[in-house]
């Protein structure tokens, strides 16, 4: 987990990740100190995470100047205005090598993709494809196949959210369960719950 209120500590432990053979990556998050991950302040972490060839982790967080934040949607909202964010601010033309895994099955965006696509300029649209997703939406096969459409099998990694919602150890069975009831063959399934991982942690 980085510390985004101190950058140059940030680079510093990125560093060190790459360093240890033990750690594949660090987390962030979508806003710190009421500021957008994309703000230009948090740009040196991303690109030098880039650089090192570590992908990142990307959780939500609440915005606290809103009063009415809840589990069941503010979280998704906020990772979806965080990737358009980051979009828009050209992170992926900066940092063509930046691997930033999103929570939540990439949350708002592949169910809005047609807005996407018609209210962005085609380039900006395309960019969104460049997020790496997991699974963690606790179940809903009809969901997950939208997100591997719009993301691409290769971008759709396994993810449960534990331990939350299903309580002591989260839910596995249930996305697990998802996942096998996707009309996709055995290799895309094995791609979904090994093989992408390992292919989003290669170091260069």
């Amino acid at each position: 987990m980085l510390a985004l209120n101190n950058v140059p500590a940030s680079l510093e432990i990125l560093e060190n990740i790459k360093a240890d053979k033990n750690l594949v990556g660090a987390q962030i998050f979508t806003r710190h100190l009421g500021k957008s991950i994309a703000d230009p302040e948090f740009e040196p972490i991303l690109l030098k995470a880039a650089e090192l060839h570590l992908p990142l982790w990307l959780h939500p967080v609440f915005d606290n100047r809103k009063p009415d934040n809840n589990l069941v949607f503010s979280l998704e909202y906020e990772l979806s205005q965080a990737m358009l964010q980051l979009v828009q601010n050209d992170i992926f033309k900066k940092a063509p090598n930046l691997k930033i895994l999103v929570h939540h099955a990439g949350a708002m965006v592949p169910f809005f993709s047609g807005r996407i696509n018609h209210i962005l300029d085609p380039e900006h649209a395309e960019m969104f494809k460049n997020f790496y997703v997991d699974t963690a939406i606790l179940g809903n096969t009809p969901a997950l196949q939208l997100t591997i459409d719009y993301f691409g099998i290769n971008h759709v990694l396994f993810g449960t959210d534990a331990p939350f919602a299903v309580m002591p150890s989260g839910a596995d069975e249930i996305v697990s369960n998802a996942i096998e009831n996707l009309d996709i063959s055995d290799l895309y399934d094995k791609k979904i719950f090994e093989t992408n991982y390992y292919h989003m942690l290669e170091r260069q």
